[in-house]
């Protein structure tokens, strides 16, 4: 059983993916290869996750300001991956991102590894305002970007749950 259509009625983006992950490959052919591949793929992703989230925060609290930019680097490459794999289920039909499937107490300690990430970033922000002297524009560039770009990043974030629940409604009604 394919997932993806051989003859391209997926589109340009789960064409690129089935490419990109060797989805033709014979070992998928097989039901069970393919799922218990599926279920070891999401084992790594979470281990990515937690992985790339401690490593951001230890390295902001260890090493402090110089951690900064290579910190949300990795979290960028994960959150771009993770994004990824949201964006091609949705385009087959899947909402992983739906309420119904999210363990809210598994995500306590997520959101507690997020709080010890943004205590340390604020941490370093103080070496940075500390670094100011030496480099007033670098800095300057910086508090300007994070003033505009933070807003705007909100701003996504709520037009984005507006969409989604109003989409999560709708499929209910239905």
């Amino acid at each position: 059983m394919r997932v993806v259509n051989a003859d391209g009625a997926d589109g340009w983006f789960v064409r690129a993916a089935a490419v990109i992950g060797d989805l033709s490959n014979p070992f998928y052919r097989e039901e069970r290869q393919r799922d218990v591949w599926n279920e070891a793929s999401a084992v790594a992703l979470q281990v990515l996750l937690w992985m790339s989230w401690l490593a951001a925060t230890a390295a902001v609290w260890i090493i402090g300001a110089p951690a900064v930019p290579y910190a949300w680097a990795m979290i960028a490459i994960i959150a771009i991956a993770v994004w990824i794999a949201v964006l091609y289920a949705r385009s087959l039909g899947v909402d992983a991102t739906d309420s119904r499937w999210i363990r809210w107490p598994r995500m306590i300690p997520y959101l507690a590894l997020l709080g010890l990430f943004s205590v340390g970033l604020l941490l370093a922000s103080e070496d940075l305002l500390q670094a100011a002297e030496s480099y007033p524009s670098l800095i300057r560039g910086f508090v300007q970007g994070a003033v505009v770009g933070a807003p705007l990043g909100l701003a996504a974030l709520v037009v984005g749950l507006l969409l989604d629940l109003k989409r999560s409604r709708a499929r209910k009604r239905r």
